[in-house]
């Protein structure tokens, strides 16, 4: 029995890898439920796609310059709705939102607590694996704010200027316009939910 399921996961698994013309020629909905990257909305359905816009917010957990919390919010826009490979399922979405996080961090006796403010503007190439699952890779650049306190001396600054964000990501769709999203990135870890209209 243990053998039988063995081979059947293995065999699954090679399906839902196989190239994008072997799995369109199977038209039946067992073939989709099986092979779920070939199916309308899968990894290799390269017909027209509708990307609608999201609005996103986030937890955060930053490590850039020590540990804290946040919270984020994101517009996404879809740029290039057919993305850039003809043979996959990929999409392009520019992503404007703000993030604002407190973090502090000490050592020996010394220590420094701040509240961070970044206003990105983000480009976002995303591959959609299953009508439910999708990955992204993005890049960012944007101001930031950044307001220090030293908990030795006492003394306080702020200061801001440019800076840069890569992450990587998931999209899991639980609902018609409801997705859970998780973001691990150079700033930090985002989870959060998206609502698209």
């Amino acid at each position: 029995m243990r053998g039988l399921v063995g081979t059947l996961s293995l065999v699954v698994g090679l399906l839902a890898f196989a190239p994008g013309e072997a799995l369109a020629s199977e038209e039946s909905e067992e073939s989709a439920a099986t092979a779920p990257q070939g199916a309308a909305g899968g990894l290799y359905d390269t017909g027209p796609q509708e990307r609608s816009p999201m609005l996103s917010f986030f937890g955060i957990v930053p490590w850039w310059y020590g540990f804290g919390i946040g919270a984020g919010a994101r517009y996404e826009m879809p740029i290039v709705p057919e993305g850039f490979i003809p043979t996959l399922n990929d999409s392009f979405e520019l992503e404007l939102g703000g993030d604002v996080w407190y973090a502090d961090w000490g050592y020996l006796g010394t220590g420094y607590s701040y509240t961070g403010l970044a206003i990105p503007v983000e480009g976002r190439w995303t591959f959609h694996f299953t009508p439910k699952l999708a990955a992204y890779g993005k890049l960012g650049l944007g101001w930031h704010f950044i307001f220090w306190g030293d908990s030795v001396t006492g003394s306080s600054f702020s200061g801001g200027g440019l800076y840069w964000n890569s992450a990587t990501g998931v999209l899991y769709k639980l609902g018609d316009s409801f997705w859970l999203r998780g973001e691990l990135g150079y700033t930090g870890l985002k989870l959060g939910a998206g609502f698209k209209f």
